[in-house]
């Protein structure tokens, strides 16, 4: 210990305060790493530290490299904090080589989707609707069972997307549970589903209208499995909240920042319900099941990790880079999950970056064992 004093008090001014800024960035990290298991009801700045992971990873990297440069034996301090968390990390990035076939392993294995359409909106024009890119993407792709969040369609007239979905998809078996709808068209959760739906329905704790949790019974071949259809609380942010989310000044910057907050902190509690919600349904079902959809949730976050515990990540197993699903504002977050219980092993993952919606579209490749 007194060897390390000795070494601080050699170092010059700026290297002190260098020091104690690196002491601050590794104390960040590792309550970063907190915010996975800490619900955010009872500490809710962990939360935000949690989403914020990414750039404390960069200033700790940041810190390695000066220490690298001007006193190597220092670089220790953020190394090992980042190695501490070495298991979270893998939940973001992976090192394997990107998987670009999709062709199966086995023609037994069944292919599941998540994507969220936004309501079929198109971002880059601004107006009007992707729905023919989305079904040609979608059946590019070929799954078995696909899961739409925000999914919309006429109910009444020829253009019902439901039929579209039957006739040139060929999913003969769906279940739609509107959040709001009209005499002639309506959106909420829908999954789509070669195989015959045998029960199906919504978890009613914790719904926040098009935010909830539906769920799907599918005689999988000889195998019954349940498919669980999520999206948890969104941010409910504005237009005004995402530009000053981008540029953080002007003379209402005292109030945005309590508005947003209060927003942020609001989610973060209400993800951690709805999560909870799920998992009580988890552990009554007997069945195998898939969990999948938009968890508007970081792989750091305590939802994303409770939902996930003892059970298969596609994206871990069989993913590639950096796992981003959600594109829109800031393109570094990693949202969209599809979770498997152990009765499944995951063959295949891939995240494919289209910008029709806000979100990208994952699928996988699970096999029943």
């Amino acid at each position: 210990m007194k060897r390390n004093n000795k070494g601080i008090k050699k170092l010059g001014y700026f290297s002190k305060t260098v020091f104690i800024a690196n002491v601050l960035a590794v104390l960040a990290l590792l309550a970063s790493y907190a915010a996975s298991f800490i619900d955010p009801k009872l500490f809710w700045p962990l939360a935000f530290l949690g989403l914020g992971f990414l750039p404390i990873l960069l200033i700790n990297s940041c810190f390695i490299v000066y220490w690298c440069l001007r006193k190597i034996k220092f670089a220790l301090l953020s190394l090992m904090a980042i190695l501490v968390g070495s298991p979270l990390l893998s939940n973001h990035w992976s090192y394997r080589a990107k998987e670009s076939s999709l062709q199966k392993n086995d023609s037994l294995d069944l292919r599941v989707m998540s994507y969220n359409v936004h309501l079929f909106k198109n971002l880059q024009q601004g107006q009007g609707s992707f729905k023919k890119e989305a079904l040609k993407l979608i059946d590019s792709v070929q799954p078995d069972i696909i899961c739409i969040q925000e999914y919309y369609s006429k109910i009444k007239g020829k253009h019902v997307l439901s039929k579209e979905f039957r006739e040139q998809l060929g999913f003969p078996y769906f279940y739609f549970e509107p959040t709001l709808k009209n005499d002639y068209e309506a959106y909420g959760m829908a999954i789509f589903s070669k195989y015959p739906i045998l029960d199906a329905g919504n978890i009613r704790e914790n719904d926040f209208g098009i935010n909830r949790i539906s769920y799907a019974d599918i005689m999988y071949r000889t195998r019954k499995i349940r498919v669980y259809n999520v999206h948890l609380r969104s941010f409910a942010l504005q237009e005004e909240d995402k530009n000053f989310i981008q540029n953080p000044s002007g003379p209402e910057e005292k109030e945005a920042t309590k508005r947003l907050s209060r927003k942020l902190i609001k989610a973060f509690e209400l993800r951690s319900s709805q999560a909870q919600s799920l998992k009580k349904h988890l552990a009554s079902n007997k069945l195998p099941h898939i969990v999948c959809g938009d968890f508007n949730d970081t792989p750091m976050s305590y939802s994303a990790n409770l939902i996930g515990r003892n059970m298969n990540n596609s994206f871990r197993e069989k993913g590639s880079g950096w796992g981003v699903t959600h594109h829109d504002m800031l393109p570094i977050f990693q949202i969209d999950y599809i979770f498997s219980s152990t009765n499944f092993s995951v063959q295949k993952y891939q995240i494919i970056p289209r910008k029709l919606s806000d979100h990208y579209p994952i699928w996988s490749d699970l096999r029943l064992n």
